[in-house]
């Protein structure tokens, strides 16, 4: 056999190649391994960033396995993703290590309210983003949690026995900076308007109405306190007033 540096490179990696390893399963013997068992190594086992890993199958009342989601009834072998409204998740994910990680406290905090990112671990144009509503225990299956989900966009669909990562994409703490308020302003010339955002906020006028705002007005501002301003037009004014 020659030396393995005189061998020709191949840049054409495909599954079906292989390398010669040990095996620390039994006892370090040579064996060869294929380019997409390694692959699938690493999409499984090495996505450390990736956490809460499950599978989807079809099982229903019962016959839920750990690690996995489902739809409440069971069923359906491919699932479209824009047509989820609720789904079953373990309170088990699997980790990076191939173990089952009690994940439960998550489903109500952070996620509850926030945006979250499903996607197929070996086909990522299999995803979608949904907007995590609520999560509770789910009746008579303690180990379970039956999720809201409101659709936001995606393309493909759950399909039996493919494994899915859960990230958070957007979190919502209930809390933080408040913007864009709109205020319907009809045929005065002067105006005080209640905003409630607490703060100094910009101020832009436009013809139209608080759903389809159109030309922007100039206006006089006055800022009377963090929570309301006044309004004076030349003459009596129809329109909207933003605050953001």
């Amino acid at each position: 056999m020659a030396r393995i540096s005189t061998y020709v490179n191949d840049t054409n990696v495909v599954g079906a190649d292989k390398w010669i390893g040990s095996d620390s399963q039994n006892d370090f013997q040579t064996k060869n391994f294929t380019a997409q068992d390694v692959a699938n190594f690493i999409n499984k086992v090495g996505a450390e960033s990736q956490l809460l890993r499950y599978q989807y199958s079809t099982k229903g009342v019962g016959l839920r396995p750990a690690m996995s989601i489902t739809l409440p009834g069971g069923g359906a072998v491919s699932q479209s993703l824009s047509g989820i409204t609720q789904l079953v998740f373990s309170q088990y994910a699997e980790n990076q290590g191939g173990l089952s990680l009690n994940v439960s406290t998550w489903y109500t905090s952070p996620l509850v309210g926030s945006q979250v990112l499903l996607t197929q671990c070996d086909d990522i144009t299999n995803w979608a983003i949904y907007t995590w509503t609520a999560a509770n225990v789910k009746g008579g299956e303690p180990l379970f949690w039956e999720v809201n989900l409101t659709y936001v966009a995606g393309n493909g669909s759950l399909n039996e026995d493919k494994d899915y990562f859960i990230s958070l994409l957007n979190h919502s703490s209930g809390s933080g900076d408040k913007n864009e308020v709109s205020a319907q302003l009809t045929g005065n010339n002067s105006y005080t308007v209640t905003h409630g955002l607490n703060k100094f906020p910009s101020v832009s006028v436009s013809l139209g109405t608080t759903a389809a705002p159109t030309e922007e007005i100039e206006c006089k501002v006055t800022y009377l306190n963090v929570s309301q301003v006044r309004l004076d037009f030349t003459s009596n004014f129809t329109g909207v007033a933003i605050f953001n």
